[in-house]
């Protein structure tokens, strides 16, 4: 029996047994998927519990990066990103790998927009623009900018990344409405409109700068339609929310666990059938 986990802090909103477990059903695998609150203090109590009791976990902010001290190693990716999403144990030690960035890029994909020569704006410097945005650029983006009200922040990601091709603007709805008209791809990596959350986009006019053939991706899956993406689809818009994301990224995190490839877009299928 395959056993696994989520920790983070909060954790009683996360998907991941559900969609894990749809995953992990689909491909008859018996599994146990356990749900851990776990602050930044609580991790290296876990992280022993884990060495006996699980095959692997997943983990949300901060403790992807908080982690990183505690591992045997890390693949490629994840040092790329110095950030780790999915844990393995193996005889007792822990080893690291990031999925996220697969994930968001295969649900690019999944929507038919390869992101290999698009120009993409992202409003936001949170810890996943960072891997994302990376990881757009390696697929051939054209450009990538970042907005973000905190400039500093969208400038410390830009020299992270250290490509010429990613730039970093001061978030206002004119700076996002001047990248908007040139733009393939817009992202929402703010917590604005999500659940929970007490912000939201009052004013999208912005959005009517964006091509016509643009596709507007808002990071957030809860609830399932933003405000950005209702009023992107009344402009008739292409739109996709997180869920996606989340999705792929799980199912590339199961293969870790069962080090075994699996059919992305069939066992996608398969949970998006039952959540």
């Amino acid at each position: 029996m395959l056993k696994i986990a989520v920790i983070g802090h909060p954790i009683a909103h996360s998907r991941s047994p559900q969609i894990h477990g749809a995953a992990l059903d689909s491909i008859n695998v018996e599994y146990k998927y356990e749900k851990h609150d776990v602050k930044k203090e609580d991790l290296e109590s876990f992280l022993e519990y884990a060495k006996s009791n699980l095959d692997g976990f997943n983990l949300t902010m901060p403790l992807k990066v908080d982690v990183l001290p505690y591992l045997e190693g890390i693949s490629e990716e994840a040092e790329k990103f110095r950030s780790v999403n999915t844990v393995k144990v193996k005889d007792g030690k822990l080893y690291g790998y990031n999925t996220d960035s697969d994930g968001y890029i295969q649900s690019l994909i999944n929507k038919g927009s390869d992101p290999n020569q698009k120009r993409i704006v992202i409003l936001g410097a949170g810890g996943v623009v960072r891997t994302i945005a990376k990881k757009l650029v390696e697929c051939g983006a054209e450009s990538v900018v970042i907005l973000n009200r905190t400039i500093e922040k969208a400038e410390e990601i830009v020299k992270y990344i250290g490509n010429e091709k990613v730039e970093s603007v001061e978030f206002s709805i004119e700076n996002i409405t001047a990248n908007c008209k040139a733009a393939d791809i817009l992202i929402n990596a703010t917590p604005l409109g999500m659940e929970g959350n007490d912000g939201d986009f009052e004013d999208t006019s912005f959005l009517q700068a964006l091509p016509e053939y643009a596709i507007v991706s808002d990071l957030i899956y809860a609830p399932p339609k933003t405000k950005l993406l209702k009023d992107a689809e009344k402009l008739g818009l292409k739109i996709m929310n997180g869920l996606d994301m989340l999705i792929f990224q799980a199912i590339i995190a199961d293969e870790i666990y069962l080090d075994k490839k699996l059919d992305l877009y069939e066992v996608y299928k398969s949970v998006l059938n039952r959540i």
